[in-house]
């Protein structure tokens, strides 16, 4: 259910997420379209997903996509000011920083910016076809906003990235966001880069991702800007001024197993402009995807120094992934397992600072089959992390260093489990059975 947002955040100030998170991300707090809740109400292949969420379904539960922003004003179910700089100075009072999100590519079908700057959407041509464009009450036929493989949003309105004036209008609300937090989650940025347009649209694109970041910081030298983006566009993007960008490439690999491009990637020296996550709002509950192995897949990605992206309820162990356009759902019961696995694996990672170190020890290796072993070295604490990256069991011995030193028992974060320890000058023995993943703090 959502609730004013005032009401909502207090409830999840004293929660361990809430707690550990550097970084806020808001969803949905803009403006909503009217005409995308009609749509979204009436859309007979979204009303099975509102049904599964919610037995008793009324059209009040159901409130639009807060992808498909009428302006970048705070929805009134959200806040009745004129923006948002109440719930900025709240979290910026509970030392975290606020993130909010901008959709680049497109804006609401209703929104008010079409009867004010009508040049700068996409109009349709002969070759567009009938469901990817709309006639808009000001007698021009337009895109929907989309993307190259699918057809388009029908509550969305295409911007027009040949017309430099995009741009101009990107960096009014930009400017106007930057002054009420500190970053935003752009939504799929890399349609903006010029080939993905003309590919998706057939024309060219004046629109320059480094322009616009780059005079957003010369009035907000620390604001952030973060990628959605897919298809490998990452590191375009990062050239281009972003921050991090998204790297579904990991969460992909897990999905198929494939443990060459996750060894891979857990193998890189360093990846903090990397975000990684289990799930978000597009994708399954990582409970729901990955079962058990969710807490062996959440430890691999907290070992690595990236960030992280931690959703709503996954801490819970929720399994129902909620329709975006939904504002209110049954409620689930949590997973009591997930809920201590995730109060382990926060606390021990809340320690880590920026004086953290990383490193790989030595072991001694039976049967020539690799393991991963990380080490991370804190002021207080020592972390070790061991993945069998085979399909068969494999075991060997970590020679004592320093930090890592005799204990009578381990406990494992990601199971609770405890391991008696058997005294040998050889080290610490383990043994793992094929994908098992174990963390032991020292």
């Amino acid at each position: 259910m959502k609730e004013p947002l005032e009401v909502s955040l207090s409830s999840l100030v004293n929660s361990l997420p809430f707690l550990w998170a550097h970084e806020i991300w808001l969803m949905g707090v803009w403006k909503n379209s009217p005409k995308s809740r009609s749509i979204a109400r009436s859309m007979p292949e979204l009303q099975s997903g509102f049904r599964s969420a919610k037995q008793s379904l009324s059209s009040e539960d159901i409130y639009g996509s807060p992808y498909s922003i009428s302006s970048y004003t705070p929805d009134p179910i959200v806040s009745n000011e004129s923006n948002l700089t109440k719930v900025y100075e709240l979290i910026h009072h509970l030392n975290k920083k606020l993130i909010l999100d901008f959709v680049p590519n497109h804006m609401a079908t209703d929104s008010p910016i079409i009867d004010s700057d009508p040049n700068l959407f996409l109009l349709a041509n002969e070759s567009v076809a009938l469901k990817n464009a709309f006639l808009h009450s000001n007698g021009n036929r337009y895109v929907h906003g989309r993307d190259p493989y699918f057809d388009g949003w029908t509550d969305t309105i295409q911007w027009d990235f040949s017309n430099p004036d995009v741009e101009k209008k990107h960096i009014e609300i930009l400017n106007t966001i930057a002054s009420q937090c500190d970053g935003v989650r752009c939504d799929m940025a890399m349609l903006l880069l010029p080939d993905v347009f003309e590919k998706t649209h057939g024309k060219k694109s004046a629109y320059d991702w480094k322009r616009v970041i780059t005079k957003i910081k010369t009035s907000f030298p620390n604001f952030k800007f973060y990628a959605e983006a897919y298809w490998g566009m990452e590191n375009r993007l990062l050239e281009l001024g972003f921050d991090a960008t998204y790297d579904k490439s990991i969460y992909d690999a897990f999905k198929e197993n494939n443990t060459a491009h996750i060894s891979h990637s857990l193998k890189e020296n360093t990846h903090p402009n990397k975000i990684r996550f289990l799930e978000n709002h597009d994708e399954e509950r990582a409970k729901h995807q990955f079962g058990e192995n969710s807490h062996s897949y959440l430890s691999l990605l907290l070992c690595t120094e990236c960030t992280i992206l931690l959703h709503e309820g996954q801490d819970q162990g929720l399994t129902k992934k909620y329709p975006v356009q939904m504002i209110r759902v049954d409620s689930e019961m949590p997973d009591t397992k997930t809920e201590e696995f995730y109060k382990r694996a926060l606390i021990a990672t809340r320690k880590r600072n920026k004086d953290t170190g990383y490193f790989w020890p030595r072991y001694n290796e039976f049967g020539g089959n690799p393991v991963f072993v990380k080490s991370i070295q804190t002021e207080n604490q020592t972390e070790l992390i061991l993945w069998n990256e085979t399909n068969t069991e494999v075991s060997g011995w970590i020679p004592f260093q320093e930090g890592i030193q005799p204990r009578e028992t381990l406990t494992d974060l990601v199971t609770g489990l405890d391991y008696p320890q058997t005294k040998s000058d050889e080290g610490i023995y383990f043994k793992l059975v094929p994908s098992q993943v174990q963390w032991f703090i020292f």
